[in-house]
């Protein structure tokens, strides 16, 4: 009996998901379809993460601008980038973490099926995506030169062709442009999946020009005609008007949404491997720079003390530490882009007539932003008559400000440093290598593309840390 009705019980099951057989196929932890909110939410969370990091395995631009110096693990302030496969983990973080969300929710996008009265705020959502597809594409081209661009992200194609640089940002642009023509600033995006703007497309507008107006800052001395119809674009465009308009990512404080600074200096317990340099403290204290007191911590009696870049043998305990204000605080949040940098940008674009804003105006600016930003705004204007803009050497004068401005963000101070020459970053006193003008490959990329690998490095002049982006040209 127990027999019968077990048979009849399965033979019901199945007459009653006979339809729905297709069902046992589907993975559950691997759904089909994904909000493309989420992954726009988690494509800005990864983005974020790269560019606020320290931790070495990931992140070594506070070494490479020389903010910062190793104590017992010196390999990365040596610009050792092979020893940890830095190259690779930039790599995975942003073609994987970040790029790769980011075209699936631009496709899952794309693919839908909206009214009329849905169109504005679709493209909305596409031109977000494709501004912070620009701001991944020019971080890894800034990072490396040559990158896989047109075969990239594609799943089934492990061994993609690696793309000229020159060719990448030339095709970024043209992305960029195309999103900016897209946007509606009166009408909807993500709203709060949008973790920088909260849906605020007025903003995303502003950060796209602001963009442009980097790119274009970029290409000053390599392509002058393209780096003035950015520079111009952006301006008529529309870029930062203050800190308010910074692109900032705010993180929970709940694990893993905190402070990438706070996650390896407190959890990871790494923060005795990092003092300040004496280099960067000498600097600040040369033009008596109160920022000398927001960046580091006054841990040692009489003054602060820097270590030697790249020397083994920088004891932890008898060195300047960062500020735990920001090392401490899990809700530390990182910022992509700087008004006071966009300040700096147009008083270079001034002083090289390619605008018509007042320099001297524009580098003030900076400065003030850059104190305001740091909580010392009354501090500003006296620091402001000690350090004026030198029309004679505008470029340094403008370059050095802007450096010491982007502490906390490394990889544009180091990438800035490159292009302009200032402030001279230091050579390594364990090695005696010089800084670097770029990062090398992924140690994986040798192995498995190999040929692809093969090209991009001739084309640079070899894989080396010596070889330049196209945009380096002093």
């Amino acid at each position: 009996m127990k027999k019968l009705i077990y048979t009849l019980s399965l033979v019901a099951l199945f007459i009653s998901c006979d339809n729905n057989l297709q069902d046992y196929n589907v993975d559950p932890k691997n759904p089909e379809s994904v909000d493309p909110a989420y992954m726009f939410s988690y494509a800005q969370y990864n983005l974020a993460k790269q560019i606020g990091n320290v931790d070495y395995n990931h992140n070594v631009s506070r070494f490479w601008a020389n903010y910062a110096t190793q104590t017992t693990y010196i390999q990365e302030s040596s610009y050792d980038a092979a020893n940890r496969d830095i190259g690779g983990s930039i790599f995975d973080n942003i073609y994987t973490e970040n790029l790769l969300e980011l075209k699936k929710a631009k496709e899952t996008l794309a693919a839908e099926v909206v009214g009329d009265a849905q169109v504005a705020e679709k493209n909305n959502k596409l031109a977000l995506i494709t501004i912070l597809e620009v701001y991944a594409y020019q971080y890894l081209v800034d990072n490396f030169g040559n990158v896989p661009y047109t075969e990239a992200l594609d799943i089934n194609n492990i061994t993609p062709k690696y793309d000229n640089d020159e060719f990448v940002y030339g095709e970024i642009i043209k992305e960029l442009d195309k999103a900016i023509g897209m946007l509606t600033t009166s009408e909807p995006s993500f709203g709060g999946a949008d973790l920088i703007y909260n849906g605020d497309v007025a903003k995303w507008k502003k950060f796209a020009h602001s963009l442009q107006l980097k790119l274009g800052t970029r290409l000053s001395d390599q392509n002058s005609a393209e780096s003035t119809r950015l520079i111009q674009a952006a301006v008529a465009g529309g870029v930062f008007t203050s800190n308010n308009d910074n692109p900032q990512f705010n993180y929970t404080g709940v694990q893993p949404y905190v402070n990438p600074i706070y996650d390896y200096f407190v959890i990871d317990s790494r923060n005795s491997d990092f003092v300040a340099t004496e280099d960067f403290i000498a600097l600040l204290e040369g033009l008596a720079d109160p920022r000398l007191d927001v960046y580091y911590d006054d841990n040692l009696t009489g003054g602060m003390i820097g270590g030697v870049y790249g020397a083994a043998g920088n004891a932890y305990s008898e060195l300047t530490h960062f500020n735990p204000a920001f090392s401490d605080d899990k809700l530390f949040p990182t910022t992509l882009m700087e008004y006071s940098t966009v300040c700096f940008e147009l008083s270079e674009a001034a002083a090289r007539g390619i605008i018509g804003n007042d320099p001297s105006e524009e580098y003030e600016n900076g400065i003030q932003a850059s104190f305001d930003d740091l909580g010392i705004s009354s501090e500003a204007a006296a620091y402001i008559t000690t350090v004026p803009y030198d029309a004679s050497d505008y470029l340094a004068s403008i370059a050095m400000q802007k450096y010491i401005s982007l502490f906390h963000n490394g990889h544009e101070a180091w990438t800035e440093a490159r292009r302009t020459g200032t402030p001279a970053l230091a050579t390594a006193a364990s090695n005696n290598v010089t800084n670097p003008n770029r990062m090398i490959y992924p140690v994986e990329e040798v192995l498995i593309n190999t040929s692809n690998y093969n090209e991009a490095a001739n084309d640079l002049g070899g894989d080396t840390t010596s070889s330049k982006v196209f945009w380096d040209v002093n």
